[in-house]
């Protein structure tokens, strides 16, 4: 079969984000299956870079769509778009895939138009005009409404915030219904998703779950806790705001209440774009690393006694919380951490807290007591393996993207 896939960040061997993680795996299971991939991107956020990565890495057609020389106000037009209807890409670069001939040609031979991310989704809206039998499913790595209510629900009421957050919980539910209704299927990470979905009045058949494939960590946790000094680890693209505003919420509230009980307690926050703020406070702690963007995430896991995923906004399934789950380490979440995983199996290892001090209190109990929480996630790792086995996945995939009823 031949496939459009559109999406928001070109995948390469090393992305650091879990998103294009994800997509580089999808690919490769559609590769697997002997699928044709032409994947389209708009060259934004180091895409046309990624594009030259990934050619060399793979024989795939990459298309970017360049929207031409920038004009000194579209950076803020981009911006001022993005915060009033969050579901659509700006219109420049919009415009710049839906004019692409190379596109449309691919568009007009394939079988399949799949889009990553929701945003992504709404540019397919444009282009399934010119495939006339064409397919189109999205991808929703996050479904956006949640995460809209979350922000309005933590706004104050009549503060002009306030305002803008209910504009835009009305924007997001109007724009992300109506592409979901549009579509022949939504594909979603977890059951939580597909109720949203659903909610959104989508038929129940659209809204279809695919776990996604992790490689499984193989041989982290076999043994243990690591040697070396008490260690919690927090992986995050820090550029992202739910990441930033995660990790100021651990310096700030939650590592000085480990810190009085335990003096000793190393804390790592490993990924890319990590804020001024937060080398600062690196620089004045010498038991906080920052490591910045980094080749490898392994070396970070293999010296973990504990994951902490302190997130408070976002939506969708966490991949770093399945990662750790996957490697065997004892994971400290909160309940936006631990979405579409509480419920689904053995998840004993993974505590779930939502108050600072809580938090605090559940990894003071890994860091004095590790043997035992390490038990705990290691009965968790083996039903993390099976549910997100990368050696399943393309069966999963081929079964999600057609084995599901359309619309037409």
């Amino acid at each position: 079969m031949r496939i459009v896939s559109l999406v928001a960040h070109v995948p390469y061997t090393g992305i650091p984000h879990a998103g294009g993680q994800y997509v580089l795996a999808h690919i490769g299971a559609l590769r697997a299956l002997g699928h044709h991939v032409t994947l389209v991107a708009p060259d934004w956020r180091g895409n046309a870079e990624g594009a030259r990565r990934l050619r060399a890495e793979l024989d795939i057609d990459v298309v970017v769509c360049s929207p031409g020389s920038p004009r000194p106000w579209d950076e803020w037009l981009d911006t001022q778009q993005i915060r009033l209807f969050p579901v659509r890409p700006p219109l420049r670069f919009r415009r710049a895939v839906l004019r692409s001939r190379r596109v449309r040609e691919a568009v007009k031979n394939s079988e399949l138009l799949e889009a990553h991310w929701t945003e992504m989704g709404w540019v397919s809206r444009g282009l399934r005009r010119w495939g006339r039998d064409v397919r189109c499913i999205v991808i929703a790595h996050d479904v956006i409404v949640q995460t809209y209510e979350r922000i309005f629900a933590a706004t104050r009421k009549g503060s002009p915030a306030w305002a803008l957050g209910l504009w835009r919980n009305r924007s997001v539910a109007r724009d992300e219904g109506r592409l979901y209704r549009g579509m022949d299927a939504i594909l979603v990470f977890s059951e939580k998703d597909a109720r949203y979905v659903r909610g959104l009045g989508v038929p129940s058949d659209r809204a279809v779950v695919v776990r996604p494939p992790f490689a499984g960590g193989a041989g982290a946790g076999e043994d243990g806790p690591p040697e070396g000094p008490p260690t919690v680890l927090f992986v995050g693209a820090f550029f992202r705001d739910v990441n930033e505003q995660a990790a100021k919420w651990l310096v700030d509230d939650i590592i000085p209440r480990v810190r009085a009980e335990r003096a000793d307690a190393r804390f790592v926050l490993a990924g890319a774009g990590p804020t001024p703020e937060m080398l600062a406070a690196a620089e004045a702690d010498p038991l906080l690393i920052v490591t910045g963007e980094v080749p490898s995430l392994e070396p970070f896991y293999a010296s973990a006694t504990a994951v902490v995923v302190p997130l408070r906004m976002g939506a969708g399934l966490k991949f770093k919380t399945v990662e750790a789950l996957m490697r065997g380490i004892p994971v400290v979440s909160t309940t936006v951490g631990a979405e579409g995983l509480t419920g689904e199996g053995d998840t004993g290892g993974l505590v779930v807290a939502d108050e600072a001090a809580a938090v605090a209190a559940a990894l003071l109990r890994v860091l004095d007591e590790p043997q035992r929480a390490w038990r705990e996630a290691r009965r968790t790792r083996e039903w993390a393996r099976s549910a997100f086995s990368i050696e399943t996945y393309p069966a999963r995939l081929h079964d999600a993207l057609l084995g599901t009823g359309g619309h037409r």
